[in-house]
């Protein structure tokens, strides 16, 4: 008889087990959609190609937590385990509603705490905070707070080269994020500002102490420690690179030369991490010694090593379970199935897909609007930002004024110039939405004001799709909240910039402007017309 009852209540704990996992199967793959678009596009910026290393990284510690919790200990209380999973299931919904990445990325880590503490309560989920940190590390933050970094960095950098560069009689001048020197402008891009190896070096640091279980204040002291060795690493690199340019012709700011150097800084800076913490240990050491790591077989529960599982490690309800990965399952199929298969419209869009766009026969007449079009060799090459994978420009000249009429494309959907121009060094005075004035008809189209030391500029510029439909800031919602992009289709960017050495006069706008709308109105038939006859389409 009490064989029964014991094989019957194996039985009944084995099949709760087992309903609990295949809820965890379910909410996996209701996220799988969305998180892999948002591993998609950390891999589409240079700066956060490093998360299969941080991913490696929270199998060790997850894999270290298991092992030394061994999954032991009861269930958290079952209102915070409601709370949390009421959360992450609002938060899932929205990033779904509003297609983002960003947002389903946070609605994973409130459904694995909610996970975490219905199965092992505090105890497990204290185990699992160096996880939780390292897969925050590996969040951007939002509204575009890595690019304000990136812009930062960049212009520390320059500063602080200009500086050195004054000290070691290399005759130049800074222009914005360009460091003209005698015949040859070096620009420093955004590669140079060090946000790369910023952001790798602080999650490698922040690895580095939580792997060595270091205390909160070592992590507090380490970080910013790490930083300034990078913001110096990068000084150093542009300076040398710019003095190496000027005395010996050497360009180590592109090519080859440019990776080998970025590569040894980066040596450099992991054994400056490693130094960094030894030297924290030592200082340390009679106040403090870190905990040494306890074995497994100490924290193992009599319940585990008989292989069965016991019924005070109880993971909740079963029925929530299944009911929370059952939610988070169809609600993530099904819009991605809507998303995959809609054929239009802002509230359900296609899936971007970065497409490989041929390069386009685009043309434009030797006159327009009063302007004259200029030899493709003549004018400043560097005066416009493009970002696409093809790009193609025209330079015209009219009384005395010179514009640059340009293409760009594909596009994660919209994307603003201002962006490529603040990379540059450039300060927007202003941003337009243009009108037609007697209906306030919508123009499709945004005008900056641009200044750069001495020298102002004027932007126009609209974004298409492969349809000839307009792209704009208004038509994003998840743009808002991370990385989402603003429209889910390839754009196609149409932009003219003038300028000078003093702002322009209302009829040098005026005229500008009537060139821009007049090469956009011949370029996108142009466009359209070939995307139409592309394959597939």
């Amino acid at each position: 008889m009490n064989i029964g009852v014991t094989s019957l209540h194996r039985y009944i704990l084995l099949s709760r087990v087992q309903a609990r996992w295949v809820g965890v199967a379910l909410a996996c793959l209701g996220f799988l959609p969305l998180l892999g678009l948002f591993f998609r596009l950390s891999w589409s910026r240079p700066a956060y190609q490093f998360f299969p290393l941080a991913l490696v990284g929270v199998v060790m510690l997850g894999w270290r937590a298991i092992r030394q919790t061994g999954l032991v200990g009861g269930a958290g209380s079952l209102r915070l385990t409601r709370l949390l999973t009421l959360a992450a299931g609002g938060v899932c919904l929205a990033a779904n509603l509003l297609w983002s990445p960003w947002l389903a990325y946070l609605a994973f880590l409130l459904g694995l705490m909610a996970g975490l503490w219905g199965v092992g309560g505090r105890a497990l989920l204290k185990a699992f905070v160096p996880v939780f940190l390292l897969l925050l590390a590996m969040l951007p933050p939002p509204l575009g707070g890595d690019q304000i970094l990136t812009l930062w960095l960049r212009s520390v950098a320059v500063d602080a080269s200009s500086a050195l560069l004054d000290f070691m009689h290399v005759l130049h001048v800074r222009d914005g994020n360009t460091l003209l020197l005698p015949g040859k402008n070096l620009l420093v891009e955004e590669a140079c500002s060090g946000i790369n190896s910023f952001v790798l070096c602080n999650v490698a640091g922040l690895f580095w102490g939580l792997w060595r279980r270091r205390p909160l204040r070592w992590l507090l002291l380490s970080l910013p420690v790490i930083s300034l060795f990078v913001v110096l690493g990068n000084v150093l690199r542009i300076t040398l690179a710019t003095v190496a340019d000027y005395y010996w012709q050497v360009n180590l700011l592109t090519g080859w030369p440019h990776e080998s150097f970025g590569l040894g800084l980066l040596m450099g800076y992991c054994l400056l991490i490693w130094s960094t913490d030894h030297l924290l240990l030592f200082l340390t050491r009679s106040d403090e010694e870190p905990p040494a790591e306890p074995a497994a077989q100490e924290v193992a529960a009599p319940s585990m090593r008989a292989g069965l599982p016991d019924e005070s490690r109880s993971c909740g309800p079963v029925f929530g379970f299944r009911f929370a990965g059952v939610f988070f399952a169809v609600t993530g199929l099904s819009f991605f199935i809507a998303h995959l298969f809609a054929k239009g419209g802002p509230a359900l869009a296609a899936l971007p897909m970065f497409p490989s766009v041929p390069e386009l026969k685009l043309s434009m007449p030797e006159s327009l609007a009063g302007w004259q079009r200029m030899s493709s060799n003549v004018g400043e090459q560097t005066l416009v930002q493009t970002l696409g994978v093809h790009s193609t420009v025209w330079h015209f000249q009219r009384n005395g004024i010179e514009a640059v009429v340009a293409v760009d494309y594909p596009l994660n959907g919209f994307h603003n110039v201002k962006t490529c121009y603040l990379g540059n060094g450039w300060q927007v005075a202003s941003q337009e939405e243009l009108f037609r004035p007697p209906g306030r008809e919508i123009l499709h189209a945004i005008r900056l004001t641009l200044q750069k030391t001495i020298r102002h500029a004027m932007v126009y510029h609209s974004v298409m799709d492969g349809h000839g439909g307009w792209l704009s800031e208004q038509t994003s919602l998840g743009v808002k909240f991370g990385d989402s992009p603003s429209r889910f289709a390839a754009g196609y960017r149409i932009q003219l910039i003038t300028g000078g050495y003093a702002p322009l006069s209302s009829s040098a706008a005026a005229v500008s402007q009537d060139l821009f709308f007049q090469a956009r109105q011949l370029l996108v038939p142009q466009m359209v017309d070939q995307l139409r006859k592309e394959p597939g389409k």
